[in-house]
């Protein structure tokens, strides 16, 4: 393990995720490129903004699930990029990377279409949140609802049933995964997630389940980490017990 990723947890936490990094800071390119592919994700740098904007035009909204950009860019700055990466893929998160991050830069982040800032010098273990919270906290709560009806063909009324009982049951856990994280009670996540990777399965939520599965290896390991899936996990599940409730509602 070297210098850079020496205080991130063993376990990759970006598995599965490929992001689109824009800077133009040689060092600053090392240090994203290292502590990106070692948490798991699969990194792309690219040196301006307009190189961003390209490379989404050209490669499509589906081939990376987060931009990170710089700000201050040769040829084109970092909010013209977003602008424009914004209006082709409306659904794809941009982290802007600024030094100044008082309330008049958000807002003109905000306002070029970016989902969120961070600080520079970056912080390695702020990053890695962030990046999770945008991309992997955020599909997390999505059923595969096309995947549910063909697993239980002509069975509406069953479907709604079963998501009736989901509802029911794991409404109290997004508290209870709270509490446990809160109190930093690491043992007493894994009885909590279990039955909750079982039933998200069932529903065809398979992020939420692969999710629960992390959070209760984790525990079962004694991981501090379990206590930031937890509360992952919880909130997770309240995105996907809000989806249920309005797809019942339909």
């Amino acid at each position: 393990m070297n210098e850079t990723t020496q205080d991130i947890s063993a376990t990759p936490r970006l598995t599965g995720i490929t992001v689109l990094a824009a800077e133009d800071d040689e060092i600053n390119q090392i240090v994203l490129d290292d502590v990106l592919r070692y948490e798991g994700a699969q990194v792309e740098i690219v040196g301006t903004g307009r190189a961003a904007v390209d490379r989404v035009t050209e490669a499509g909204p589906k081939a990376f699930q987060l931009v990170l950009m710089d700000i201050q860019m040769p040829e084109m700055d970092g909010y013209e990029a977003a602008r424009r990466i914004h209006a082709h893929s409306p659904d794809l998160p941009i982290i802007g990377q600024t030094a100044n991050s008082g309330a008049e830069e958000q807002a003109r982040c905000r306002a070029a279409g970016m989902s969120a800032q961070i600080s520079k010098p970056i912080d390695p273990e702020a990053l890695v949140t962030l990046i999770r919270r945008h991309t992997l906290e955020r599909s997390a709560g999505t059923i595969d609802w096309q995947a549910l009806e063909a697993r239980f063909p002509g069975k509406a009324d069953f479907i709604r049933r079963l998501l009736g009982v989901f509802i029911q049951s794991q409404t109290p856990t997004v508290a209870t995964l709270r509490a446990a994280a809160a109190s930093g009670d690491i043992s007493a996540i894994a009885p909590i997630a279990h039955p909750l990777k079982s039933s998200s399965g069932n529903i065809m939520a398979n992020a939420l389940m692969a999710l629960a599965l992390r959070a209760e290896q984790a525990s079962r390991q004694s991981q501090p980490e379990a206590l930031t899936l937890a509360e992952e996990l919880a909130t997770a599940l309240e995105a996907t017990l809000a989806e249920i409730a309005v797809r019942l509602d339909s």
